[in-house]
C-alpha cells in the first residue's frame, strides 16, 4: 500500500484512519497545554475527542488524495504556561507527533495480531477488507503525520520545537524564516518527486522504526 497513489476504493478508510490521527493530535496538543496551566483551547473546545472541531477541509481534502494533510491548529497562550514558557511550547508541540508515533504502534500491534489469529478469515469479505484497510492506514497516515509534523518548516511542530530549543538570540533569524514557510510546504506537498524525497524515505524508515516497536512489544506477550 503505498500512500502517494490514489484509489477511490480506498477513500473511506483513509478518512477514518486520519481522522482518528489528526483528532488524537490536536487532542494531544490541548491537553498537555491544560496540564501546563493554559485554558485557552479547553476554552475553545479543543480539549475534546470529538473531530468535528478539529477539521480543516483543506486539509481534510488533501489526506484523501496524498500522504499530507492537517487539522485546524490549537490555540494556545504560552504566557499561561507554568515554568519555563519556551520549553512549554516545546512540550506542546511535541505531543501532537508522539501521541501519532504511540498510535501507528498500537495500530500495527492490532494488525500484527488480527492479520495472524486469522479472525478475518471468517468474516464477509467486505467487512474483512474493510478492516483491513482501515488497520493499514490507521499505521501508514499516523507514521506519516509523525514524520510531517517534525519537519523544522513553519508552522509545523518541528519548526516550533527546533525555535524554542535554541537560544533566544536566534529569534530574528527564525522570524525572517518564518515568512517562507507555507511556500515550502506548497513545495513540498505539489511538487512531484520532492515529497517523495524529502518524505518517502524518512516514512519508510520510521515505518520500519515502528514495526520494530511494536514487534519487540507484542514478543513479550505471544
Amino acid at each position: 500500500m503505498d500512500l502517494f497513489h490514489f484509489d477511490w476504493k480506498t477513500v473511506p478508510f483513509r478518512l477514518i484512519a486520519f481522522v482518528i490521527a489528526f483528532t488524537l493530535h490536536e487532542w494531544a496538543h490541548a491537553f498537555v497545554a491544560w496540564k501546563l496551566g493554559d485554558n485557552t483551547a479547553k476554552s475553545e473546545g479543543r480539549l475534546t475527542l470529538n473531530p468535528i472541531p478539529h477539521i480543516d477541509p483543506f486539509g481534510l481534502i488533501l489526506i484523501l488524495f496524498g500522504p499530507f494533510g492537517w487539522a485546524r491548529p490549537v490555540p494556545i497562550n504560552p504566557l499561561h504556561f507554568r515554568g519555563n514558557k519556551r520549553l512549554g511550547i516545546v512540550y506542546v508541540s511535541f505531543a501532537g507527533p508522539l501521541i501519532n508515533l504511540i498510535l501507528a504502534v498500537l495500530f500495527y500491534m492490532v494488525y500484527f495480531v488480527v492479520i495472524n489469529s486469522g479472525v478475518l478469515v471468517g468474516m464477509q469479505e467486505k467487512v474483512a477488507y474493510a478492516i483491513d484497510l482501515t488497520l493499514r492506514f490507521s499505521v501508514l497516515i499516523n507514521t506519516a503525520l509523525f514524520i510531517f509534523n517534525l519537519l523544522p518548516i513553519p508552522p509545523l511542530d518541528g519548526y516550533k520545537i527546533l525555535r524554542f530549543l535554541s537560544p533566544r538570540s536566534w529569534d530574528g533569524k527564525f522570524y525572517n524564516y518564518e515568512v517562507y514557510g507555507p511556500w515550502i510546504l506548497l513545495l513540498l506537498i505539489f511538487i512531484p518527486g520532492v515529497s517523495t524525497i524529502i518524505f518517502g524515505i524518512p516514512h519508510g524508515i520510521a515505518l520500519a522504526w515502528v514495526q520494530q516497536i511494536g514487534n519487540s512489544i507484542l514478543s513479550v506477550f505471544i
